[in-house]
């Protein structure tokens, strides 16, 4: 198998493991309408076509929060929040795309172990695996504080605000309820990409990108 047949492989993988570790936050890939991910940079494989981009840029501007999976920008601008939320908003945001670089930057080591294992013609997954547990470990601290400045951002919504957000993940788990049931519970979306997985006890994402 080549390295360019491994590469989408071991990357698949190391992103799921990704969003497992962000766990709420998702990464992960993602707004109301598009699929909640992890902070990690999704991985690019030779089927990733124009609307995977577009799914992952909608990321950016949503509102991840923990537990809940992304609220999209046109969501979150319906919120209307105030002075001191919108502070708390971008706080989260600064802080999860630091993480995403951070990780991106790490995952550069992992292309190399691969490669020098490809070079030296064996493959050893152990060594790959152990070290991305040493990787998950590395970003366990960061991880858990950018949940916490996204959960900061929960906690100063007001009740009304906190009511639409509910709607929000409403209609969303409606919408892939609805999609399940017409596809005999085959969870990818009408594009044919399936979403990275959610983070732990997030409502499925939805079918489009948000915007």
């Amino acid at each position: 198998m080549s390295r360019f047949a491994l590469r989408p492989i071991i990357a698949g993988l190391s992103l799921t493991l990704a969003a497992g570790a962000l766990s709420g936050t998702a990464l992960a890939a993602a707004a109301t309408d598009a699929p909640p991910a992890a902070t990690a940079p999704s991985a690019k494989g030779p089927h990733a076509g124009p609307g995977d981009h577009r799914r992952w840029e909608g990321m950016r501007d949503s509102m991840m929060i923990p537990g809940l999976g992304p609220i999209g920008k046109k969501e979150v601008d319906q919120l209307k929040l105030n002075t001191q939320q919108q502070g708390l908003f971008k706080t989260a945001q600064d802080a999860q795309r630091d993480l995403g670089k951070s990780m991106h930057e790490a995952g550069k080591g992992r292309h190399k172990l691969l490669d020098d294992q490809i070079a030296a013609g064996k493959l050893d997954p152990h060594a790959l695996m152990d070290q991305e547990g040493q990787r998950r470990q590395q970003f366990e601290g960061q991880v858990d504080q950018v949940k916490q400045k996204w959960l900061a951002v929960w906690d100063s919504l007001n009740d009304g605000q906190r009511g639409q957000v509910t709607q929000f993940v409403k209609q969303r788990q409606a919408r892939w309820e609805e999609h399940r049931k017409e596809h005999g519970g085959d969870h990818r979306g009408p594009a044919g990409h399936r979403p990275p997985p959610p983070p732990a006890g997030a409502p499925a994402p939805a079918d489009k990108p948000a915007g």
